[in-house]
């Protein structure tokens, strides 16, 4: 029996293109509700690293999430020192920044969704800080931002998220297009 061998019968280098095109509309024509594609195309990398099977959607979908909490965590516990109670902003990200990245880091020894998701899991707290040193400032593809400190870092993380599923998404559409045929 011969070893079993997929082809594409449309060129991978076509269908990236083809997708790269149909994400356009998500990060260009929304206005204050644009998705950064960027990010969705790092995770649309990540569906690819995952194997570019239906099975990594849930190590994407619960471990980046997950991620980005633990950052969004961060940001109003961040916030409330700098404002509420007046600490140098310097200061207070770099000690809330270490504290919570520990925790969060730390928090993937507990279950085994983060020993395959460990990759979205990352990336979904990296993700956020991404967003929130400058997508904060910019507002582009960040969501519909109020400027409230205590309110937008929760905007923020829907945002991430809502890249994180465009990215998924992107990726399982890639790999359709290509219209794949197991051959022996």
């Amino acid at each position: 029996m011969g070893e079993e061998k997929i082809i594409q019968r449309v060129p991978l280098w076509v269908a990236v293109a083809i997708t790269v095109l149909v994400s356009l509309p998500f990060g260009l024509f929304l206005g204050k509700y644009n998705i950064a594609l960027w990010a969705s195309f790092v995770v649309w990398a990540e569906y690819f690293a995952l194997g570019g099977r239906v099975e990594g959607f849930k190590y994407i979908l619960v471990s980046y999430p997950i991620g980005a909490l633990s950052m969004a965590i961060f940001a109003v516990i961040n916030n409330y020192f700098t404002i509420q109670l007046k600490w140098n902003p310097n200061i207070s990200v770099a000690v809330w920044i270490f504290i919570w990245v520990a925790i969060a880091v730390y928090i993937m020894n507990f279950n085994e969704i983060f020993e395959k998701g460990n990759l979205p899991y990352f990336n979904g707290l990296s993700m956020y800080l991404a967003f929130y040193f400058s997508g904060l400032k910019s507002g582009f593809g960040a969501g519909p931002l109020t400027g409230n400190p205590f309110v937008d870092p929760w905007i923020l993380w829907v945002w991430v998220v809502l890249a994180a599923i465009l990215g998924s998404i992107l990726g399982w559409f890639n790999i359709l297009i290509t219209f794949p045929k197991k051959i022996t």
